[in-house]
């Protein structure tokens, strides 16, 4: 099926095996009044704002419609890769993906008595406002975190000593059988930024929460704290993905613990002359870590890559760096940490309907770097 075609349009000669699946998907699609669209240019409708064709983009209106997809793909024997608000997944141009399920038009919201019932497609910061509105307290770490309900829990997002999972009642989600199943917050197995739905083997639907009566105006001054220190290190000019790593502190400081003692000596004189109060308070109009930056500048010089000025551990889109700069960045960042720190930025490679030419050897490469991360967390 080429990009001229649509589904209404194709005869049964003209279509290979694997565009007959798709074609197939299609009219089920349309026979059960599911959202999609063929061949669909996904790069503005990502966060990065990267991102090749999608031969099948399918976003399902509700819960139901989503299982329905779900158990035809299963099926069908179809791959197909399931995103949310992407704010923390990196496509690429390069590849022209074949089915990606989307759960951006899950999002609807139910509250009975101290519980919430929220879809998987909700925004996180809309949230915290229904919480704020609610003087519901231990939802103020949220502020500011891109993304949906879905993609927080999968992650266990959260910030300033908060995690979105410590208020979760349960989770229901549709297992790798396409089975409707409920799973209660022990069964989740959360830890820091982590959660049983990163091994990709179920798709969240909505999460409850129960809503614990807090001071209005504790809660406000905690996200109006929070708001403001999250806008003096998180990129806010380029498309980007947030924290490439999960560190739970400096991300300097981390590159340097195995660095000499001169360079760690040069770091904390740094700290001391550009995050004092004084200088936090002069910048506080602008704040930006470019002296830190160039204090590492040289040791991801041959990235050809430039980062963001907030922070070295922000991957930034900045319209001109290459593919292969991004991942020669990701890749020494990752080298420099060792497996201390897991990764929270997610590269989707497949599944791919077609691969440029060109970037066959970036694809190989993305896929061994991937491989090579999965074996050494499961020997951890």
């Amino acid at each position: 099926m080429n990009a001229e075609k649509s589904i209404n349009n194709i005869h049964d000669e003209d279509i290979h095996p694997m565009d007959q699946e798709l074609f197939e998907l299609g009219r089920f699609l349309e026979q059960e009044d599911i959202w999609f669209k063929e061949n669909y240019d996904i790069k503005y409708d990502t966060y990065f704002k990267s991102g090749g064709l999608v031969k099948l983009f399918i976003c399902p209106q509700s819960r139901e419609k989503m299982k329905l997809a779900v158990e035809k793909l299963i099926k069908s024997n179809i791959e197909f890769k399931v995103i949310g608000f992407t704010s923390n997944i990196l496509l690429f141009d390069q590849i022209e993906y074949s089915v990606i399920l989307s759960t951006k038009n899950l999002t609807s919201i139910r509250k009975s008595d101290d519980v919430v019932e929220v879809d998987s497609g909700y925004s996180l910061q809309d949230f915290v406002r229904i919480a704020v509105l609610a003087e519901a307290h231990g939802y103020e770490g949220l502020e500011g975190i891109p993304g949906s309900i879905g993609g927080g829990v999968c992650m266990n997002a959260g910030a300033y000593g908060y995690a979105i999972s410590q208020n979760i009642v349960s989770v229901d989600c549709i297992d790798e059988g396409g089975k409707l199943i409920t799973l209660t917050k022990e069964e989740c197995g959360f830890s820091h930024r982590k959660s049983r739905f990163q091994s990709n083997e179920y798709i969240i639907l909505c999460a409850r929460f129960k809503f614990f009566k807090g001071r209005a105006d504790a809660i406000a001054d905690n996200i109006e704290t929070f708001h403001i220190a999250r806008h003096s290190y998180q990129e806010f000019v380029y498309p980007n993905l947030g924290s490439m790593f999960s560190i739970s502190g400096d991300p300097y400081g981390a590159l340097l613990k195995h660095e000499g003692k001169i360079e760690r000596i040069i770091y904390h004189a740094f700290k001391l002359l550009y995050k004092n109060p004084l200088i936090k308070f002069i910048n506080r109009k602008k704040p930006r870590n470019t002296a830190m930056n160039n204090l590492f500048s040289g040791r991801f010089k041959h990235t050809q890559y430039t980062p963001s000025n907030k922070s070295l551990n922000i991957l930034i889109n900045d319209g001109k760096t290459s593919v292969e700069s991004h991942l020669k960045y990701i890749m020494e960042f990752d080298r420099r940490l060792g497996d201390r720190f897991s990764i929270e930025n997610e590269m989707i490679i497949g599944p791919a309907y077609r691969v440029d030419d060109g970037f066959q050897a970036n694809h190989q490469k993305i896929t061994s770097y991937l491989r090579s991360k999965s074996q050494s967390v499961a020997k951890v």
